[in-house]
């Protein structure tokens, strides 16, 4: 595992790229509970300020993709600088005109405008991931490290905005948002490697990702396995809850993206002889027997051991989802469908939020994770049906018959 590291950061800018676009990306962790923070102080509501982030939220998985397919149209930088001074700029006349006791609508107003101008950088660098690696052995480990990075924002995010909120104020928090996408976007799309996608965006393909039918299908693969994420982020807390310790929950939850960093580690470590599809039924199988035990859980202590036990296949999962996506975008649509992905991720995981949070009132928290296995179950047998269609490799050969036409496919 070390050496295949050693080489991914032996490669020229890959070192800058990874940071940099971990540091614009590191505001996904703190968007939701800066802007709760910030509109709850301003109305004492937490249906208010639920209002807001929803905004905030589903403005940005609505524009995502269009931001996306116009960067696989004219390139990275001339789509990364202007969304993010836009996108800083409404965030603080957000923080400005809610400390300023604005209307509750023209705060939500901006709050989706926010959302909507967020720089496309997870799309942006996932895009660039393939030209960074030497052979599809060491794209996977790419793959599987932005998977595990994402668990560093999930976690230090909340973390830098309750430190911001406390020491200054929530509008500080959501400042601090503006300022390090700006600055993080800034340093990504000043890369060579990022400045440089512009001249090949230009001679990709003008269809949609969308065009491809295996990634639709495994795009409605991807949202149900992430109903898992959100009905885990509302089960944990409601079993601290259940278990008299409301104070274990920000530990249960840290503990299952513990884990699943530490899974995301422990695939990039193997060098993989499955392929990619059935590797896919693999971890959303796995996924759904790591969930599972948290559905009967009789002690905290026990609780503590099976989140992080949970969380162990989540980065293989995704991981393998980013392999595949890339894998069926058509040829000039990269960014685009790593777009859609993040749609598909946020509106599964608001959906495991809304059903679990549902579900724990009525029969508590084993039931938010008896739908996030569900979920994730269904996830897998879908996968397994549209196997042929989803695997790459299926796709490759369906394409150059195609290419040759009827006659020749069949030898006629």
């Amino acid at each position: 595992m070390i050496a295949r590291y050693r080489a991914l950061f032996a490669v020229r800018g890959f070192a800058r790229l990874l940071a940099s676009a971990l540091l614009a990306r590191l505001p996904s962790g703190m968007y939701s509970l800066a802007v709760l923070l910030l509109v709850h102080a301003r109305t004492g509501s937490f249906l208010a300020a639920g209002v807001a982030v929803g905004a905030f939220t589903l403005a940005g998985a609505l524009a995502g993709p269009a931001l996306g397919a116009l960067v696989d149209r004219v390139g990275q930088t001339r789509v990364l600088l202007p969304t993010a001074a836009a996108h800083a700029a409404l965030l603080v006349a957000l923080a400005l005109f809610t400390r300023a006791g604005a209307p509750l609508a023209a705060i939500v107003a901006l709050a989706a405008a926010a959302g909507a101008a967020q720089p496309p950088i997870a799309g942006c660098i996932r895009a660039l991931w393939p030209s960074l690696a030497v052979d599809q052995h060491s794209l996977e480990t790419v793959y599987a490290l932005d998977a595990t990075t994402q668990e560093v924002i999930w976690t230090l995010g909340p973390l830098l905005v309750g430190g911001a909120a406390a020491l200054i104020s929530p509008a500080a928090a959501v400042v601090l948002c503006a300022l390090i996408t700006l600055g993080g976007t800034l340093l990504f799309a000043s890369s060579e490697l990022s400045s440089a996608r512009r001249a090949a965006a230009r001679t990709g393909s003008r269809a949609s990702a969308l065009a491809s039918p295996g990634l639709g299908l495994l795009l409605a693969t991807v949202l149900l396995a992430a109903v898992v994420i959100g009905a885990v982020e509302v089960g944990l807390p409601a079993l601290s809850v259940q278990h008299g310790s409301r104070w274990a929950a920000g530990p249960l939850l840290a503990l299952f993206s513990v884990g699943s960093m530490a899974g995301g580690l422990l695939y990039s470590a193997r060098s993989w002889r499955v392929a990619l599809a059935p590797r896919y039924l693999l971890t959303l199988a796995a996924m759904a027997l790591a969930v599972a035990p948290l559905i009967a859980v009789h002690s905290l202590a026990a609780a503590f051991l099976l989140s992080a036990l949970a969380g162990l296949a989540l980065a293989p999962m995704i991981s393998c989802q980013l392999s595949l996506v890339g894998a069926l975008a058509p040829a000039g649509t990269a960014t685009e469908a790593f777009t859609w992905h993040r749609t598909a991720t946020i509106a599964g995981m608001a959906a495991g939020s809304i059903l679990g949070g549902s579900l724990v009132d009525a029969h508590g928290a084993g039931a938010a994770f008896t739908l996030g296995c569900a979920c994730v179950a269904l996830a897998g047998l879908l996968a397994t049906r549209w196997r042929a269609l989803i695997d790459p490799d299926g796709a490759r050969v369906r394409e150059s018959a195609l290419a040759v036409g009827p006659a020749d496919a069949t030898g006629l």
